[in-house]
Order: C-alpha cells, then structure tokens, then sequence
C-alpha cells in the first residue's frame, strides 16, 4: 500500500518531497554550499517545518526527512543529484535538528500519522533506519 501523493520510500518522492526539493534548488542555485542551519531555517521560514519535532505533523515529518536526504547526499534518483555541484555541510544545529524529527520516525510511534501510514513497509523502516545512521555519521564526523 502506498500513501497518496508518494511513490517511493524516500520523502524526496512524494509531493511534499517535491516542495522541499524547490526549496532547496533555489537556496541552493549559484552557490558552492549550504549549511544544515540553512536548510532547516529556510524550511521553518516557508512554514515545512515546524520547531518541535514532537508535534504529529505529517508535512513537518517529510519536510525534515528530505532535508536529510539532501544532507546526507541521499539522492541519486533526483534530475540533479548533486544541485549543480552545490556541497551540502552538516552543522551542528541543524544536524541535531534533523536527527530529533527523525528520532521521532524511526521510534515509529504507531499513533503519528507518518508512522501510520507509511511505517508498516520494511522498505520505508530500513529507509529511515539508513537515514538516521548517515546523519549519525555527520554528526560524529565534524
């Protein structure tokens, strides 16, 4: 079963993934770098993002799962995985925020509205997981 408006695993492929996608590309035309500070700023500034990642909000849930996506370079199903050669930087704030939202999904708290309609496909769960670990990795490698 597939959630309305996604047609992979990943939040890059899904309609609210598209909208943080056309965010991230006109944050990032022209420029050699962008922080995670930026994209989680720049994500809370269009109203994708909320600042309590406790709060169920599936748009806040996919918003900051393509974050990390994009952050972890995640993206080889993109037109322009690499956004023009644009490097992406983890930081310790917006890395950190990134990790608390999808602490929230990898716990899989049945009721959140994310968990219930996507978490019960392995593959999104592994997802999630990978997702998780390669922000670890980030995080740990500054």
């Amino acid at each position: 079963m597939r959630c309305m408006g996604a047609w992979g695993v990943k939040a890059l492929e899904s309609d609210e993934g598209l909208d943080v996608l056309a965010l991230v590309e006109e944050l990032a035309a022209g420029r050699d770098r962008v922080t995670a500070d930026e994209l989680v700023d720049a994500a809370r500034a269009a109203g994708l993002l909320g600042d309590d990642p406790t709060v169920d909000e599936y748009l806040y849930d996919v918003t900051a799962l393509a974050l990390a996506e994009i952050l972890t370079g995640d993206t080889e199903q993109l037109a322009d995985p690499t956004f023009g050669g644009t490097a992406f930087v983890a930081t310790p704030h917006g890395t950190a925020a990134l990790i608390a939202w999808v602490t929230q999904l990898r716990g899989g708290d049945a009721d959140r509205e994310f968990c219930e309609l996507r978490m019960h496909d392995q593959r999104q769960l592994g997802h999630v997981i990978a997702v998780f670990d390669a922000l670890g990795r980030l995080r740990h490698a500054r």
